[in-house]
């Protein structure tokens, strides 16, 4: 089934009567009530481990049972499809790729092959493009006759020399490279479909969605993923409003139930919070899965649901009927525990969640009960499933998260860094608190280091979350700042030309604003300093920036350990400090100097009349080729300020 679209400078409809029925496009003052969205599918985009061979022919295979229409290959983890575009396929997994394409035909689903070049593609050279187009041919030689341009996830600003000489902007050469696709693969019959740089309403230049859709000719549609990355609600309003900015329909990209941000759970839930007058403004909906295949086919059981009624969907009675058509009425009583405990969704907060992401206190009585009632389940699962090979593949999907979160639970049960208090377990900030002592002398930012002879040197906390023999800091202050010197030992310094801040070696220091050791994620407030080491080419300078993360990216960043702040999310989410942190960014002070060792700095942060910081110390280094971190806190969640170091003044 073809992708159509409605474009918002010219209206068009479907020219088959029940396309227009569905879309509502009849005579004026005769609308459908809750048409129906004839597209409707998967979109295998998540990052992780991808998808066996056999879990896409069972997806497939379940997909034509349910009624989805539309996949599209595109997974993040994929070489060929991302980092390694211009490579034709191995033979193996050339012919695993046609024996998709066949199975799909087989099932009635329209297979899209998707790829991404955006990532290192050189607008503007005709040999890049040759590359493009023969790994498009190829999969036309078997049968494929959809294609998706994937620009996602990538810098939003031209990168190549060569392309900013050619195009003013990047939707300029974005907009070249789309048409001349299509008009390709147009000549033979082929369609295609565009996953833009900016997709959603969270973040993103609005300008490039304007001349993108501009510039676009109106028969590609644009993917779009909501008002946030994973958005709890979609509404015909903001489809629409969507729609007026691209000259187009949306193409939905639901990031549910894909659960790569969050690998300790699944998403069991029903499709919620899709309007039921969706269907009148958008060109389809695409739910991007979970990494575990069998899983997904539950909560992508409601979405077929959805799409096919709209206006009489049940979000409950579609999640058991789901259940029960697929593993029978048995198998989904015993499979109900995992429902109601996984049946949440990313921006809720789920049982476990606490045991992941530091913050909020545990419920030692509801974890211990949850992960009782599914130990139960598995056990009897486990019977159930002999003999019954999709039943067989979703228990052996699900297990795993049981005994990571088990495990989990033990671990922390046995961490000092938690303590019992009133049936709870309880994070220990205060374990995380450091006295600055008073300067004996004044301190001169040079970086040498002379007058810090007899401050308390620290041992900075390794990927164990141990002390190691690596980097050393040390604290102190003054009635203006709290100063922070470091020594790393690391021999193998290298700066590249043109390096960027972020990528080797660096130091990371994170500044929470409000104090409030209770919140877990960052906000616009807060202050982010990347301190590059000695450079040949002269005095570094610190990057300094706020980051704008809002509701989805926010807590998605929260749970990460030793989190790298690359030059995509800085770019994405990087914004000038603002009042009240910019006063800090501009008086910040920061000097290197290398030894013999490796090197050793010194930073200045301006007190503004206070007598504690909280704070987030990260040194970031390569040894064989693979990146080493440390941190000043034992618990090293950058993006999480709840597990950051407290410096106190000495009185």
């Amino acid at each position: 089934m073809a992708i159509r679209y409605r474009s918002h400078s010219i209206p068009l409809c479907y020219t088959a009567i029940t396309a227009a029925l569905a879309l509502g496009c009849g005579p004026p003052g005769t609308p459908a009530a809750h048409p129906s969205i004839p597209v409707s599918g998967i979109v295998e985009g998540f990052y992780g481990p991808p998808w066996s061979h056999q879990d896409r022919l069972d997806v497939l295979q379940f997909m034509g049972q349910v009624g989805l229409t539309t996949y599209f290959y595109a997974p993040k983890d994929d070489p060929y499809h991302r980092e390694r575009w211009r490579e034709p396929y191995p033979a193996p997994q050339f012919e695993q790729l046609e024996e998709l394409v066949q199975t799909a035909q087989e099932n009635g689903v329209t297979f899209y092959y998707a790829i991404s070049p955006g990532g290192s593609m050189v607008y503007a050279d005709s040999g890049d493009y040759a590359l493009l187009h023969a790994k498009l041919n190829a999969m036309a030689a078997v049968g494929v006759t959809h294609f998706a341009l994937f620009l996602d996830d990538v810098l939003p600003t031209l990168q190549h020399e060569r392309d900013r000489q050619q195009f003013t902007t990047l939707a300029d050469a974005h907009s070249h490279l789309t048409n001349r696709l299509y008009e390709d693969l147009s000549a033979r019959g082929a369609e295609l479909a565009v996953t833009p740089t900016t997709y959603t309403n969270a973040w993103g230049d609005r300008e490039y969605l304007r001349r993108l859709g501009q510039g676009v000719v109106p028969q590609v549609p644009f993917f779009w993923t909501g008002v946030d990355v994973a958005a709890p609600e979609i509404t015909a309003q903001q489809a629409q409003e969507w729609g007026e900015l691209i000259a187009r329909s949306p193409l939905i990209w639901d990031n549910y139930p894909v659960n790569d941000y969050a690998r300790w759970r699944p998403f069991l839930g029903p499709v919620r919070g899709r309007a039921r007058d969706l269907g009148g403004h958008v060109a389809g909906i695409l739910a991007n899965p979970m990494n575990e295949a069998h899983a997904s086919m539950i909560p992508l059981a409601t979405l077929a649901d959805y799409a096919r009624d709209p206006g009489g969907y049940d979000p409950e009675r579609s999640l058991r009927g789901a259940v029960e058509r697929l593993h029978g009425r048995a198998a989904a009583e015993l499979l109900w525990p995992f429902v109601e405990i996984y049946g949440d969704y990313g921006w809720n907060a789920n049982l476990f969640e606490p045991l992941f992401i530091p913050g909020p206190p545990i419920d030692l009585a509801a974890v211990e009960a949850g992960l009782a009632r599914l130990d139960d389940a598995l056990r009897q699962l486990d019977s159930a499933a002999v003999g019954e090979r999709r039943l067989r593949a979703l228990v052996q999907e699900l297990t795993p998260f049981v005994a990571q979160t088990a495990e989990r639970f033990h671990e922390l049960r046995n961490d000092p860094a938690y303590e019992q208090r009133d049936g709870q377990l309880v994070f220990r900030a205060e374990l995380g608190r450091l006295i600055a002592g008073k300067t004996r002398s004044p301190v001169a930012v040079d970086g040498d280091l002379g007058e810090w002879d007899a401050a308390d040197w620290r041992a900075i906390h390794g990927p164990e979350g141990g002390p190691t023999a690596g980097p050393r800091a040390a604290i102190l202050q003054d009635p203006d700042y709290f100063y922070v010197a470091l020594r790393v030992p690391a021999a193998d310094i290298r700066v590249e030309p043109g390096q960027r801040i972020g990528a080797g070696h660096h130091v990371a220091l994170v500044l929470q604003h409000d104090l409030d050791p209770g919140r877990n994620f960052l906000t616009p407030e807060d202050l982010v300093v990347l301190l590059p080491p000695p450079s040949p080419t002269g005095p570094p300078a610190p990057l300094t920036v706020s980051m704008d993360l809002r509701g989805f990216m926010a807590k998605f960043l929260a749970d990460n350990r030793a989190l790298r702040f690359s030059e995509f999310l800085l770019s994405t989410f990087g914004t000038p400090p603002a009042p009240p942190v910019a006063e800090i960014a501009g008086g910040f002070i920061y000097r290197v100097h290398r030894t013999a060792e490796g090197y050793q700095g010194e930073m200045a942060l301006p007190r503004q009349g206070r007598d504690r910081a909280r704070l987030s110390l990260m040194v970031v280094g390569e040894r064989d080729g693979a990146r080493t971190v440390h941190s000043l806190s034992r618990w090293n969640y950058p993006a999480n300020p709840t597990t950051f170091v407290e410096v106190r003044a000495e009185r």
